[in-house]
């Protein structure tokens, strides 16, 4: 039988949160030789375009072995199994969101985001179901059900879009499923709209639901446009202890999924049919899924806007008790062993 996922039928166990953007083109020969203080090294992350595509392809594209690097990926359910996971000290190396590292560094954990991996945005989103489908009048969207998975913030793009629709929102009702029963909720009319993430978005949309927003764009008629509702980024977080033990390997790492974006972005159909069998997601499913990311392993004001959008989030949540800085738990010194054009923004 195929591991491959079908076009309409693909769902797998995701948790957490989960246009192009062009990284640097590295410079044959501009990296200095250093040795590595190890060859092998452990990465962990759920099998996603989100969060372990570009290690991924990397790894098929030969690239951790020109560095002289083994990387094992350890692929797990959920997101949400990572802040335990690093925590503990039981792996070193994640590829997890924004709203990991600072839930870690909130409870003093030190770790801290080497390397942004995607601005994954527009991977959160607001469906409508088909019922809704085809309206244009903000009123049919008083008294609607709202299904969420509860701890995630797509549902501020729900948020977003009903205040500047002016929708009375004490009028809508909120349904806490998970991600998989949403699709399903949506299909039947249990629920009027979803607010979720990728590929469940893509999943309600091939079933008749209609994409009316995302974390940065509104899609709805007259008022389509950029927007600032859900920010969000993959990074990868590292313990303190591995930061400081494997610069080098570390900065191998960076170079070769910096390498791996940059493919990505010159050619994401090519990328995506290389991908397909390591994320077992068909090519024409993964493609349109990977357009919702934006690959970049660059520090740039997508970080920014990421860490102040989810410290305001996470406090509001009541899951971290006050903003953390992001000097706290960001660091640019790998990404400037890569190449120095690479940090666009600083943390303060």
């Amino acid at each position: 039988m195929s591991t491959h996922v079908t076009r309409r039928g693909f769902l797998w166990g995701l948790g957490g949160a989960a246009g192009i953007l062009a990284a640097p083109t590295l410079v044959s020969g501009a990296a200095t030789p250093f040795k590595l203080e190890v060859n092998k090294i452990d990465v962990y992350g759920t099998r996603d375009p989100q969060l372990m595509a570009m290690p991924s392809l990397a790894e098929v594209s030969g690239y951790f072995k020109d560095e002289g690097l083994t990387v094992e990926r350890h692929f797990v359910a959920s997101a949400g199994e990572l802040p335990n996971m690093l925590a503990s000290g039981n792996i070193s190396i994640g590829c997890g969101g924004v709203t990991t590292l600072l839930i870690l560094g909130g409870q003093g954990i030190p770790v801290y985001g080497v390397l942004q991996q995607a601005d994954i945005s527009g991977t959160q989103a607001l469906v409508l179901g088909r019922k809704l489908a085809n309206i244009t009048d903000p009123k049919a969207l008083n008294g609607v059900k709202v299904g969420q998975t509860q701890g995630n913030s797509p549902i501020e793009v729900w948020t977003g879009l009903a205040t500047e629709l002016g929708v009375d929102k004490s009028s809508v009702k909120i349904f806490n499923l998970k991600p998989p029963e949403l699709v399903v909720a949506l299909d039947k009319g249990d629920i009027d709209a979803m607010a979720s993430f990728q590929p469940y978005i893509y999943q309600a949309t091939q079933a008749g639901a209609k994409l009316i927003a995302t974390g940065n764009r509104s899609y709805w008629p007259g008022r389509e446009g950029p927007r600032n509702w859900v920010r969000s980024n993959s990074m990868v977080i590292v313990t303190k202890a591995m930061l400081d033990k494997n610069p080098n390997a570390l900065a191998a790492y960076a170079r070769a999924v910096t390498r791996a974006v940059a493919d990505a972005n010159a050619d994401t159909a090519k990328a995506a049919q290389k991908l397909a069998p390591e994320l077992k997601i068909e090519p024409e499913v993964l493609l349109p899924l990977m357009k919702f990311n934006a690959y970049s392993t660059a520090f740039d004001e997508t970080v920014d806007a990421s860490f102040k959008f989810t410290n305001a989030w996470l406090v509001r949540e009541g899951r971290i008790p006050k903003p953390v800085p992001a000097k706290d738990v960001l660091t640019t010194s790998i990404v400037e062993k890569v190449d120095p054009a690479l940090v666009k923004w600083r943390p303060a």
